[in-house]
């Protein structure tokens, strides 16, 4: 079974993803802050981040730059979910296994999205 980790600062945006991602077959992990998020990295191998810009703690682009510095890590698919995704924030990662999802999103194109993350993870 697949394990996504979903770190998202506001409980209720979190358990909708959540939820979505168990209802399709996915193990989903939570954290409220990119800190928390971060311990989470501990050997549990996992599959995929979503990962909101706007957190304490570490904002999503610092917790993808701390993931990629750990063994194991360092290709893992990651969406970063923003309610402004614009041009100067995509440029603070360079990372060509991170995508930029613009909220709200719809959930059927959210899964199409972790879907297709989750199958450029098995080409590497």
């Amino acid at each position: 079974m697949k394990i996504v980790l979903v770190a998202e600062g506001l409980q209720a945006s979190r358990k909708v993803m959540v939820n979505a991602l168990t209802r399709n077959g996915y193990k989903a992990l939570e954290a409220a802050d990119g800190a928390e998020a971060l311990s989470l990295f501990d050997g549990r191998g996992i599959d995929l981040l979503i990962t909101e810009f706007k957190m304490p703690n570490l904002n999503g682009v610092e917790l993808v730059d701390a993931i990629r510095k750990m063994t194991g890590y360092e290709y893992t698919p990651v969406l970063v979910l923003s309610t402004e995704a614009n041009d100067a924030q995509k440029k603070l990662t360079t990372d060509p296994n991170t995508v930029w999802v613009k909220k709200p999103f719809d959930l059927e194109r959210f899964m199409k999205l972790v879907e297709k993350s989750m199958s450029k993870k098995e080409l590497i």
